[in-house]
Formats: C-alpha cells, sequence, structure tokens
C-alpha cells in the first residue's frame, strides 16, 4: 500500500532544510509571523512565506489572522495523526 497523499505531503514538506529550520523555531516560540520567521532565519519574506504556506498545507502547522499579520502555531493533533500514519506505514513494510 502507497503512501497516503497527506502522508506524502507531510514526509515533502519536511524534505527541505530551510522548512525544517523553520519548524525548530517552533520549539523556541510556540506562535510565529511571517516576519519574525524570515528575522530568525535570515530568509525573504516571500521564500518564507511559501515556506510555511507548504507547512501549513501539509498539517505542520496552522494560521490565524490578526489585523494585517497571520500567526502560525504547530498543528499538534494533526501532526501526532500523521507520525500514526507513518508508524503504521513503516510496520507494514519494515
Amino acid at each position: 500500500m502507497p503512501l497516503s497523499p497527506a502522508l506524502y505531503r507531510f514526509l515533502q514538506a519536511l524534505a527541505n532544510e530551510n522548512r525544517q529550520r523553520i519548524m525548530l523555531l517552533f520549539t523556541e516560540q510556540p506562535v510565529l509571523t511571517v516576519g519574525e520567521v524570515a528575522d530568525r532565519t535570515g530568509l525573504g519574506m516571500s521564500t518564507v512565506s511559501e515556506h510555511l504556506k507548504q507547512l501549513r498545507e501539509a498539517g505542520l502547522l496552522v494560521s490565524t489572522k490578526l489585523g494585517k499579520e497571520v500567526q502560525y502555531r504547530t498543528d499538534v493533533s494533526r501532526i501526532q495523526a500523521t507520525l500514526k500514519d507513518l508508524n503504521s506505514f513503516l510496520g507494514k513494510c519494515c
């Protein structure tokens, strides 16, 4: 049985080193804006926006719009569910 599309997107999102660095920022501060991520990574705002979009679409982050800013935080329950699916997949093949 192949990977589900959701699990594939999850793994694909984490395959990028910059997205890994961005995810690790959330261990230091649970809520971050695009500007804060850009400042901490040294990446441009548009690059960060694209990475955050991919992480959100892959189920790693959720976003909330407050005025002109968008705040991002990890989607812990969805990450845990996806990791459970990954564990199930690996249990079948390995």
